[in-house]
């Protein structure tokens, strides 16, 4: 028993992992609805509102190529807590300029605020959860994640999203991951002597050639995730909704998050987590066909979004469990950077690409096209063969 109990060390870093994670789920969950509701009440375009929501993906792909080597020279936790300094301090700037054009920059700012609490996070998870309950650990991991994206709405349908409120609200919430974290500084993973050299991108692409089943399902999540905060809102007031329904519409997915982690994080630790890849990925493309099919009505909508989120993330925490058990030190900080590089790349594209998509077949076209790339990463399941790699 002794490889599955936690140490106090490891148990510290679990909580910091679990604080940093949770507040850059919140700060996403928060901004991407609130700023798609006041752009979608500016008379934005879906295309514009979409691009506005990349600036701050663009920052999280660029923060998964370069923070593995920051932090080769700046401590794990103080990365995290100026993170999150500098979070609660742009979330306060934001409503001083309210134009989209203005909100280009900041976003992009703030996106790089969450890209260093998603790297440094999952960096100090894998690290301190035993290897025989990584599955578990990474499923209570993602609880918090779900947690902090179902707080982000709820926080918006209490405090409204006109006025000063909203952010203010979100700069209190996020200030609250320090103390956590301060309490396991000491307790953190060394990453100066593990990454010797300055990853490439080369070092970072070619986990898409050697795990393409843990990279695709990442680079999925990202699209439905950045896809679902960005632009359900915009789907939503467009097939009759109002804004509190989007907000309800996006607390269901996270609360579906929230039910099915821990089952999914066990679930991981017992079965083929490629075969359950594969069943989170066909999950997607059922809920695409009936979010459709239920616009208009409330309660089958409400469980459709319940279920899809919970069935979705399990992309996110199995392509997380996987990379944890097949790599190791140096290969693991830079495969978790290729792993938020992906994630990255799913944000980016996901906002203009939805968008454009609801703008060419409105209002559903966004689950057209979800349905589509969620098949065809099935697809390549099937014709694609496992690959084992070193481990360090």
């Amino acid at each position: 028993m002794a490889d599955i109990a936690l140490r106090p060390g490891q148990m510290r870093g679990m909580i910091s992992a679990i604080a940093a994670i949770s507040i850059f789920a919140f700060g996403l969950s928060l901004t991407y609805p609130l700023f798609s509701i006041l752009l979608e009440e500016m008379g934005t375009s879906a295309l514009l509102i979409g691009l506005n929501g990349s600036a701050a993906a663009l920052a999280i792909l660029i923060g998964g190529l370069a923070l593995p080597q920051v932090l080769r020279h700046v401590a794990l936790p103080k990365v995290m807590v100026w993170s999150v300094v500098a979070m609660a301090g742009l979330l306060l700037v934001f409503p001083l300029y309210p134009d989209p054009y203005l909100w280009l920059p900041l976003r992009f700012l703030f996106g790089m605020t969450t890209a260093a609490l998603f790297v440094c996070s999952e960096i100090w998870i894998v690290s301190a959860a035993p290897p025989a309950r990584r599955g578990l650990m990474i499923g209570i991991y993602g609880l918090f994640l779900s947690i902090g994206f179902l707080v982000g709405p709820l926080v918006l349908k209490v405090l409204g999203t006109g006025g000063w409120a909203p952010f203010i609200g979100g700069a209190l919430v996020a200030l609250c991951a320090i103390p956590p974290i301060l309490f396991a500084w000491n307790d953190s993973p060394d990453l100066s002597e593990e990454v010797e050299v300055a990853p490439t991108l080369a070092d970072t692409t070619r986990y898409f050639v050697t795990d393409p089943a843990i990279m695709g399902a990442v680079l999925l999540f990202g699209i439905i995730e950045f896809g679902a905060m960005s632009l359900f809102p915009v789907w939503t007031l467009r097939a009759g909704g109002d804004a509190q329904l989007a907000l309800t519409l996006i607390a269901l997915l996270a609360a579906g998050n929230v039910i099915l982690q821990l089952p999914l994080g066990w679930v991981g630790d017992k079965f083929d987590r490629r075969k359950l890849l594969g069943l989170c990925a066909f999950a997607t493309v059922i809920g695409s066909a009936l979010f459709p099919l239920f616009s208009g009505t409330e309660w089958p909508l409400w469980i459709t979004a319940l279920i899809w989120g919970g069935t979705v993330v399990g992309l996110y925490t199995f392509a997380l469990n996987e990379l944890g058990a097949r790599y190791s030190g140096a290969a693991l900080a830079r495969g978790t950077g290729a792993f938020t590089f992906a994630y990255g790349i799913g944000a980016l594209m996901s906002p203009p690409a939805l968008g454009a998509a609801i703008d060419f077949w409105p209002p559903h076209g966004m689950f057209g096209l979800l349905g589509v790339l969620a098949a065809s990463y099935i697809v390549m399941l099937f014709v694609r063969p496992r690959r084992v790699p070193p481990t360090t």
